[in-house]
């Protein structure tokens, strides 16, 4: 939200509270009712707009970096062990694939890190069978390492999305904060029947209208 916003958020939050704390001053006349019933609605939707704008702003960044360093650490253990199996069987070529290490793993940018762990994976499946006799791989360590790697995939994919989603927040928090001016409007001519009838009643309403610039 703007700071404008949030303000005027503030001001309706204060006119309910205002209304709930004095029902019994105003229940008497129903089109009060009707337009805080309104009031309140709108109040709400704009709660659920402001959670998904604001779970839309998460920043990303951080949880794509931590889980690219688990994944590097994964991928660099089983690296090894199909290193290692390449060696001794004199695969040079397989040898000198698997030859990354960690630090080599985590400094590749996003695209490729994929294609180099999807190639530590691959190999592992095609060796299964000896990797699994001698050097300590099972396909639980394998899956494992896919199952993190898909959901990298996926991570790389969201900013994108929430990008997506915090504009249709933004849009949709745009257009409910000119209905609930709109109602306001509405309620500023039905409290004036408290205006000399209930004047303190009505000046305090008056005051919880008042938008502060904080």
């Amino acid at each position: 939200m703007t700071k404008n916003q949030t303000n005027r958020k503030e001001m309706q939050s204060d006119v309910l509270n205002y209304l709930d704390s004095n029902t019994e001053k105003w229940n008497s006349i129903p089109i009060i009712g009707t337009i805080k019933s309104n009031l309140s609605n709108v109040d709400e939707a704009m709660e659920s707009a402001i959670q998904q704008q604001a779970g839309a702003s998460i920043y990303l960044g951080k949880n794509k970096a931590q889980l690219k360093r688990v994944i590097a650490e994964k991928a660099d253990i089983l690296n090894d062990q199909i290193e290692t199996y390449a060696s001794i069987n004199g695969d040079l070529a397989l040898e000198a694939k698997m030859n990354a290490s960690m630090s080599d793993f985590t400094k590749l940018k996003n695209e490729q890190f994929v294609v180099k762990v999807q190639e530590v994976v691959t190999e592992a499946e095609n060796n299964m069978d000896g990797l699994s006799t001698d050097y300590g791989v099972n396909t639980g360590q394998v899956d494992d390492l896919k199952t993190d790697l898909d959901s990298f995939r996926s991570l790389n994919g969201m900013p994108r999305a929430y990008q997506i989603n915090k504009r249709i927040a933004t849009t949709n928090l745009a257009e409910l904060f000119t209905q609930s001016n709109q109602i306001l409007e509405r309620l500023d001519k039905a409290m004036k029947i408290f205006k000399h009838r209930n004047r303190d009643f009505y000046n305090g309403y008056l005051a919880a209208r008042i938008v502060i610039d904080n």
